[in-house]
């Protein structure tokens, strides 16, 4: 019997074990899946990584836009070009392998020149590529940004016939010397940049789309200048003229104008550009040489004659509380406080069903107002005054209004339960505020120092 009981209580011993154990695993929380690459943003700088995200270059010749930094403070259509990715390879700097990337010598876009005579590229300035492709494991196609610095011009044989399945890269007289005309033929003229990081985007940039810009943005009209708008214009003091010197209300009235009201903001992108979508012909109609039909007809190939001779500015009404945070943050912006106005470039024109997809990019220059009655500046001016800021991205009215909007969004998507927990915590510190107010000692610091007094007052009576 003593057994039989000693089994029965190692059976519901065992039981028990069983099931705590089945409890527990039923309590433990699932383990977390690894995410999918490049399902988020991420950030690559190792040179085991880059190879892998670089050999699609290998396979396939990959676009890519690249764009010289230090020319952007200094001009809207310079510094920019695009050119095919055909290759890499790796190279010790101070010991450290770093990756070396082969791009086709730029073609330059936006009507500018991607190397100014007087801007030649020289080793060592900063340069980025954007470029989009396919990588290994990734779902689909990945937006990059790759940073870092231009080395030298050189020639580029894809197929090294002195050395079976390599490539070939050197200077222009030392390929002259080395391979026959039929290999020198083949070959292509490149730049080779050094890249220390790349930044991957699922998805493309970031951007806010029709959904959320039609909540709180509305009234938007494209005012079109003849002769161009004060960021069209160039001086012998700087780049870009300083100051408009009509005040808002006269210089947006011009009766030569062109006004397209029925338009719609498509896209805003991280990177400054701006889509908007239009019923009517963008060049037609206007009272200028540059309205000619070839121009009207086919745009994207005259972008830089119109970017010079005509003037874009973007208007539109912000909602009263985003329109209030973005006055608290930049007071000096032109217009009233629920107004913004954004003065752009044309970038290209694409058909679309019964209207026009028009893609502009911000000027890198925030337009402001002087309103001090007795300044003699008053009147529409710019800012930054004497140069321009590194980037469409940058503008003040445009990155800040850009933050402000997704902002809006994410806590307006919010569920009502933390909408309401949000209100609680914000009416709380609200309300500690209010009783604070007037009072500038912490009640700790007065407690302690109270206690410090009483105690020195204590030893005194009994000294």
């Amino acid at each position: 019997m003593g057994k039989v009981k000693t089994e029965k209580k190692k059976v519901v011993k065992k039981k028990k074990a069983a099931g705590e154990k089945a409890a527990d695993s039923a309590k433990a929380p699932a383990e977390k899946q690894p995410p999918k690459p490049f399902s988020r943003p991420e950030l690559f700088s190792k040179a085991k990584e880059l190879q892998t995200l670089f050999a699609p270059f290998r396979e396939a010749e990959v676009n890519a836009e690249i764009l010289r930094p230090r020319m952007q403070t200094e001009s809207v259509e310079n510094g920019r070009g695009q050119g095919l990715l055909c290759g890499f390879s790796f190279r010790k700097f101070k010991e450290v392998p770093k990756a070396v990337v082969f791009m086709n010598a730029p073609r330059s876009k936006g009507g500018g020149a991607f190397e100014p005579t007087d801007r030649f590229l020289t080793a060592g300035e900063q340069v980025r590529l954007t470029y989009t492709t396919t990588v290994d494991d990734s779902e689909g196609p990945v937006y990059f940004l790759a940073k870092g610095f231009f080395l030298r011009k050189s020639f580029y044989i894809k197929e090294d016939p002195n050395n079976a399945g390599k490539h070939w890269v050197g200077p222009r007289e030392e390929a002259e010397k080395k391979f026959s005309k039929d290999v020198l033929v083949r070959s292509e003229e490149i730049i080779e940049i050094r890249i220390d990081t790349v930044n991957s985007f699922p998805g493309g940039p970031g951007r806010t789309d029709r959904q959320v810009l039609e909540r709180y943005l509305s009234g938007a009209k494209l005012l079109i200048f003849p002769g161009g708008g004060g960021w069209n214009q160039k001086s012998t003091q700087g780049n870009f003229f300083d100051a408009i010197r009509d005040p808002l209300d006269k210089y947006v009235e011009r009766e030569d104008l062109k006004v397209i009201d029925d338009i719609g903001i498509d896209m805003f992108e991280n990177t400054g550009d701006i889509t908007l979508m239009i019923k009517e012909r963008l060049v037609e109609g206007i009272d200028h040489e540059v309205a000619r039909p070839s121009v009207i007809k086919k745009p994207n190939e005259n972008i830089g004659e119109i970017n010079i001779k005509l003037g874009f500015l973007l208007y539109f009404r912000m909602d009263e509380g985003i329109a209030e945070s973005l006055a608290r943050g930049f007071p000096k912006k032109a217009g009233k406080e629920v107004d913004a106005y954004l003065p752009l470039l044309l970038e290209r024109v694409e058909d679309a069903r019964e209207q026009y997809r028009v893609t502009f990019r911000v000027f890198p220059r925030d337009l402001i107002e002087e309103r001090g009655r007795n300044s003699m500046e008053r009147g529409l001016k710019f800012m930054p005054p004497y140069a321009l800021h590194q980037g469409a991205e940058n503008q003040n009215t445009f990155s800040k209004l850009l933050i402000l909007l997704n902002q809006r969004f994410r806590e307006d998507e919010k569920p009502e339960e933390d909408k309401l927990k949000s209100e609680k915590l914000k009416a709380s510190v609200d309300k500690r505020i209010e009783e604070r107010r007037g009072h500038h000692t912490d009640e700790k610091l007065k407690s302690a120092f109270q206690d410090r007094v009483a105690a020195k007052k204590r030893k005194e009576e009994e000294g």
